[in-house]
């Protein structure tokens, strides 16, 4: 005799009727009320094709049948609470690897401590952080996570604003007490300005908001440079006027 085609639920049913000693007392249990534990039984027995109980009005005991059929329920039990173990150990620990894309500025900023907050919490994560300033295609480097500064053009990607960066104006007082008057915006374009720049994009559109709502000016200068660092360094060294976010202003949300 096999039990391959066994209903899985009725065998599960059988075991608590078992031990439980009613059919009353199983359809309790379950939920369910005694004549769909009894409808239930009865179709369990007609595909094993023999009585799985002798019932009295006091007691149902295990036929010969009976006590081989509940060998294989116990089985199915066991294999069913393996599995639901193994699904709620794969929810409720987070482990593996994590590899992280991220502007440089913004990396070194405001990510590596949320990292290191991340990481004491789940020990069992590697991260991976890769800090630099270009576009990166998440598919074809196998990247996880991509943050970047600015507005995502049209994309398949899955994205989440996670927060504002606000940016100052600066320069060194030599530069300023050489240059021509700044009080709007548009008097950026009579003054030598540096801004960011690689092989891909430059950033030189300089957006502001003002009492009329938001102006931007694409300015120009002698120096460009693909590095945040470098561009303060000449700022400081009076090369001209240089848009930078400030690090404190940001309030990323990655809850």
């Amino acid at each position: 005799m096999t039990f391959e085609n066994t209903n899985m639920q009725g065998l599960i049913l059988f075991s608590h009727i078992n031990r439980l000693g009613s059919l009353s007392a199983a359809a309790q249990l379950l939920g369910i009320n005694r004549s769909s534990v009894s409808k239930q039984l009865a179709a369990l027995e007609r595909k094993i094709g023999s009585r799985l109980f002798n019932r009295t009005t006091r007691k149902i005991v295990l036929t010969e049948v009976g006590r081989r059929v509940l060998k294989e329920a116990h089985k199915v039990e066991l294999a069913l609470q393996t599995i639901e173990n193994i699904s709620e150990d794969s929810q409720s620990i987070i482990a593996g690897d994590l590899k992280i894309s991220c502007a440089s500025a913004q990396g070194r900023v405001h990510l590596i401590p949320l990292i290191t907050q991340f990481l004491a919490r789940y020990p069992k994560v590697t991260v991976n952080l890769q800090l630099e300033d270009r576009l990166v295609d998440m598919v074809a480097e196998n990247m996880d996570v991509s943050i970047r500064v600015g507005y995502l053009p049209d994309s398949t990607l899955v994205a989440r604003k996670l927060g504002d960066l606000s940016g100052v104006l600066c320069a060194s007082p030599e530069y300023l007490s050489n240059a021509p008057p700044l009080q709007t915006p548009s008097d950026l374009l009579h003054h030598r300005c540096l801004f960011y720049r690689n092989l891909k994009f430059v950033m030189n559109s300089w957006s502001f908001i003002g009492p009329e709502g938001e102006e931007s000016v694409t300015v120009s200068g002698p120096l460009t440079i693909n590095d945040p660092d470098a561009l303060i360094s000449a700022a400081l060294g009076h090369a001209g006027i240089l848009l930078i976010v400030q690090p404190y202003v940001c309030n990323f949300d990655l809850g």
